[in-house]
């Protein structure tokens, strides 16, 4: 086994760790939360069970009141409104919903409507668990000569306590997170290693998916569009030989990766625009809920409230104590601090202190390219979700952490480097190891044992999050021992805690975590049986011939 295959499988087995923390914590939420507590579960559960008995539901649909075959749904329908009675979340794709029907089937199967309720809770634990580990592989994308930045990007995930909170909830936002980042994924990769065939068709499938969860995975699929203009276009001599040469072919296959959600997804859409007059039925629910105007979207861009109260439902989304937005104001503001420390050190370096010069694996212009076109269009992305939301909360809504998720990577990735640089303020006095303790080496064990400290503490921030909230004793599944359930629950999630601070703890070590390889040799790899390599990378511009097999 290679050097470098063996690093990345260190970090990425850390990354999938807290993964698993992160559904563990989910799951004892979804085990322990009363049936249909949370907002909008009562109508995403509806959905599911409206598509079981074969109706696609509009915003206008009743809920199933049926207190033989639904009692949790009927019980739920008790005092509410004639707004709150209908499937309002009927503006959204169905894809979730069709993969909840085997749930709902074997619910209806046992008797046991609760089991379809818990069932879809764990879906959704699922995917926000897959979004967790999702942003630390796009944080490696962002950053990848500091190997430890995504684990502490997939750490931070965990320390927001809304986001496990949320993950223990039915809702399609797991999913719809994880699929956009896988689509933006696949398209860094792109960037970073050519366009083949066979990236394109998953990249694709990812992204079709995407568009079928939530309507902004299609802003996804735009920014996949342009990953592949970027990566074919770095791969020609210049801007003037891609335009004559490549273009065309690029702007072709970009058309068929913006026709690929249209052909499977386009009628849905269509469907909203001759319902409610716009393809998310937005102005409809809000004239539905009778929600206020609240200012213009530039007025909520231009408003600091926008961006505490966006960033703060990460940690107070829900039944959280409010206290715990200072969480979040300490998070940005070490966040800020540690960026410009970084921007000045790298201007100005010192010998010693947090400003000292960091020795990193030598980079190539053409991997600087690359860094530069992945920060540029993962922030184009960001910014995109940001107006969304921004004419949105105009528009009459409310904030919930759920539509801070978007900006998680961005955030995560900026949190790891300004860690690291803070974390040069404190004395580190290696240990004594078997590897090179010089240069690059030591700088990278020093990096080490900041992310172990700053994951760790993450973790705690999330595990104390969950116990500062309350713990019920009343699950969707009825049972006689629900105390017991709870408890073996917690018991569960701390044991899972434990262990990944362990694994976390022996993985992250000098000499066997991630032995960055020099950034200056070619990124291609050698991939066994025939690829197409659709941009036709160019010897002498960052690429070169692969390797021959051995």
């Amino acid at each position: 086994m290679s050097v470098r295959r063996a690093s990345v499988s260190q970090s990425t087995i850390c990354v999938l760790l807290l993964g698993v923390l992160g559904f563990a914590m989910s799951a004892q939420v979804a085990i322990a939360m009363p049936a249909l507590f949370k907002a909008d579960e009562r109508a995403h559960a509806a959905y599911a069970v409206a598509l079981s008995q074969g109706t696609l539901p509009t915003i206008y649909t009743d809920i199933p009141d049926d207190p033989v075959r639904y009692p949790q749904l009927a019980e739920s329908l008790f005092g509410a409104d004639e707004a709150h009675r209908d499937i309002w979340v009927a503006n959204h794709p169905p894809l979730f919903y069709v993969m909840s029907q085997p749930l709902v089937w074997l619910g209806d199967a046992v008797g046991s409507p609760g089991l379809t309720l818990l069932g879809m809770r764990l879906l959704n634990a699922l995917g926000f668990a897959l979004t967790t580990i999702l942003v630390g592989l796009l944080a490696r994308e962002l950053v990848p000569r500091r190997p430890v930045v995504p684990v502490i990007a997939s750490a931070m995930c965990i320390g927001c306590g809304a986001m496990t909170f949320v993950g223990g909830g039915i809702y399609n936002d797991g999913w719809s997170s994880a699929a956009a980042f896988m689509t933006l994924f696949l398209g860094f990769r792109m960037i970073r290693q050519g366009v083949t065939r066979e990236r394109l068709i998953a990249a694709t499938a990812v992204g079709v998916a995407a568009a079928g969860f939530r309507s902004t995975g299609l802003v996804a699929v735009l920014f996949l569009g342009a990953c592949v203009l970027v990566a074919m276009w770095l791969r020609e001599p210049s801007l003037r030989t891609f335009l004559r040469g490549t273009f065309w072919r690029a702007a072709g296959i970009v058309a068929c990766i913006g026709l690929a959600p249209v052909v499977v997804f386009g009628w849905f859409y269509v469907r909203n625009i001759q319902l409610y007059g716009d393809p998310t039925a937005s102005s409809s629910l809000f004239e539905k809920f009778g929600r206020e105007p609240n200012g213009s979207t530039l007025f909520q861009l231009v408003n600091p409230e926008f961006y505490g109260h966006l960033l703060g439902s990460l940690w107070t989304d829900g039944n959280i104590a409010n206290h715990w937005s200072q969480a979040a104001a300490i998070v940005l503001t070490l966040t800020v601090v540690g960026l410009v420390l970084d921007a000045a050190a790298k201007a100005n370096p010192r010998r010693t202190g947090v400003l000292q010069r960091i020795q990193l694996a030598p980079q190539s212009t053409m991997h600087h390219r690359q860094d530069l076109a992945i920060w540029a269009l993962l922030g184009g992305y960001c910014l995109l979700i940001l107006i969304n939301v921004a004419g949105f909360i105009a528009g009459g809504g409310w904030i919930h952490a759920r539509y801070a998720v978007p900006f998680l990577p961005f955030l995560a990735a900026g949190a790891g480097i300004a860690a690291l640089r803070l974390g040069r303020a404190f004395p580190y006095r290696p240990l004594p190891t078997g590897a090179a303790t010089g240069g690059t080496a030591f700088d990278e064990a020093r990096d080490l044992r900041i992310g172990l400290g700053v994951s760790l503490a993450f973790m705690v921030v999330g595990l104390v999050c969950h116990l500062d909230t309350e713990q019920y004793v009343d699950g969707p599944v009825s049972s006689t021992f629900a105390l017991v359930a709870l408890v073996a629950a917690d018991l569960v999630m701390f044991a899972v805690a434990a262990y990944v601070a362990t694994e976390l703890r022996r993985r992250m070590r000098p000499g066997t975590f991630d032995a960055v390889p020099t950034l200056a040799e070619p990124v291609t790899e050698p991939v066994p049986g025939p690829v197409t390599d659709v941009a036709r990378p160019h010897e002498g511009f960052g690429s070169s011939p692969a390797r021959p097999a051995k």
